[in-house]
């Protein structure tokens, strides 16, 4: 039995449908809520959680999460969610009269909003991917870009941004939640400063959960504004007489107390991801994807056809049929996808199987036969 085979039996949903929205919010499995469970299974018996057991649930997965994307563990911090992050970075940056932020067009709106609204006036431009290099100046103090596209599923070349930031100084701000968990990403290969990333997609979970990468070089830039009691590394909770110096990095964000439940829950995910390999899952997802693209040539694909372009999102409509009619005939059928912008978007995660996306294929057949 295979790796992807073995951990399939823990996603109760496949018995339901056929699930290809992980661009969207994973299901939850039964590994990972064992883990979450023996959290509560502590609070339910013992009332409280030692401060030990606490550090073991956050440290055990930071090192996960470090592993993962090939960084130091003080460069993680835990956050809410993406946008909580992106708005961490944001206050932190030392903004000059004059600079500048730059982020791409048709951005989801988790990246684009706080950077818009920023509140110490920084002009904020969009442009296309096409014209980045263009669009940079002396007065770019950031860029901030989506890793993958939420709508059409392009992945953005890092190599190209790491060879623009060579030629100019600006930091870079990626968000990873729609790639980060299907794809390996090693922000340090690229000159990345910051990462932020939500769980609840390609990391499986849970919702109120993310990550927050901040390469050690560009926190010595910062200004640090968000501080809290946490924001220290206490060793029990017996005398506050002697308070500690904050932390010297990342965690120094994590100001109060975190959610162990979901720590909890993603680590058990990232044990999934790391018993398997990112590597063997992108290889994975990317084969799924091939697949729906050799079954159905003549759909209309927004999503690139070469492989390192994309991660591990198909989007797409068909010439005669309307996405919206085509997304609730998926519906009925138990097969849950995405319907965004007039298109539908697959997204399928290593677990799928050929046989679930036979079954779309014929449902998909049959629509543009029905309504052709």
């Amino acid at each position: 039995m295979s790796k992807f085979e073995e951990y399939r039996k823990y996603f109760p949903i496949t018995s339901k449908y056929v699930y290809l929205n992980h661009a969207s919010t994973s299901p939850l499995n039964l590994y990972s809520l064992q883990k979450a469970s023996d959290y509560l299974e502590v609070l339910k018996n013992e009332g409280d959680a030692n401060w030990d057991y606490l550090q073991a649930i956050s440290e055990s997965l930071r090192s996960k999460i470090a592993q993962l994307i090939k960084v130091k563990s003080n460069e993680i911090a835990f956050v809410q969610n993406t946008s909580i992050g992106i708005n961490l970075i944001i206050e932190s940056i030392k903004w000059s009269p004059g600079d500048e932020i730059l982020v791409l067009k048709n951005s989801f709106p988790a990246l684009k909003y706080p950077l818009l609204y920023n509140r110490y006036g920084i002009k904020v431009i969009e442009v296309p991917l096409s014209g980045l290099k263009e669009a940079i100046s002396s007065n770019t103090k950031l860029i901030a870009l989506e890793w993958v596209n939420y709508f059409t599923g392009e992945r953005i070349d890092l190599n190209e941004i790491l060879t623009l930031k060579q030629k100019h100084s600006f930091y870079v701000l990626l968000d990873a939640i729609q790639g980060l968990g299907s794809a390996p990403l090693y922000p340090k290969h690229y000159a990345v400063d910051f990462l932020v990333c939500g769980a609840s997609k390609w990391l499986m979970g849970p919702q109120g959960v993310g990550i927050m990468y901040i390469d050690e070089n560009a926190y010595a830039d910062l200004n640090i504004g968000f501080v809290g009691w946490l924001s220290c590394p206490w060793e029990g909770f017996t005398d506050f007489s002697n308070l500690p110096e904050p932390f010297p990095d990342a965690r120094i964000f994590e100001t109060g107390t975190k959610n162990y439940w979901g720590l909890s829950y993603l680590g058990g995910n990232l044990d999934i991801l790391l018993d398997i390999g990112i590597e063997n899952i992108s290889l994975r997802v990317a084969s799924l994807i091939d697949y729906l693209e050799e079954e159905l040539p003549w759909v209309l694909q927004l999503t690139p056809k070469k492989q390192e372009q994309r991660a591990g999102i198909l989007t797409f409509r068909l010439p005669n049929i309307n996405s919206e009619k085509l997304y609730r005939t998926l519906e009925q059928e138990k097969i849950k996808t995405s319907l965004r912008n007039g298109y539908i978007r697959i997204s399928p995660h290593f677990y799928n199987t050929f046989a679930e996306l036979d079954t779309l294929i014929d449902v998909i057949k049959t629509s543009g036969r029905q309504y052709g």
